[in-house]
């Protein structure tokens, strides 16, 4: 019966240091699967780019040439986007990212 007691507080000690440890090494050993776009359009100089797995969004294209256009009107020459990714497009919405260089990034 002592030898019982002495092992029984390692084992909640052991549980919780693997509990711990298991989300750390799934961030260490894995890696995120790299995004494919595809290009859908060009306004502006700026390429539209959609995610491969994504739906058609074909029917959003002459909203966003009108989004782009009023974003780079507004928008100073040195601060454009290099490249615009649209998303969404059901229950009518359509998310734009407007990616920026790193040198413009904080405006």
């Amino acid at each position: 019966a002592p030898v019982a007691s002495a092992v029984n507080p390692w084992i909640p000690r052991v549980i919780l240091f693997l509990a711990l440890l298991l989300p750390i090494c799934v961030l260490l050993f894995t890696n995120p699967a790299e995004s494919q776009f595809r290009q859908i359009g060009e306004y502006q100089n700026v390429p539209v780019m959609t995610p491969v797995n994504h739906p058609q969004i074909n029917n959003w294209l002459p909203s966003i040439e009108q989004c782009i256009e009023r974003y780079v009107k507004h928008h100073a020459e040195d601060s454009l986007p290099v490249e615009v990714i649209a998303t969404g497009g059901q229950n009518n919405q359509l998310i734009l990212n407007y990616i920026h260089d790193s040198t413009t990034s904080y405006k």
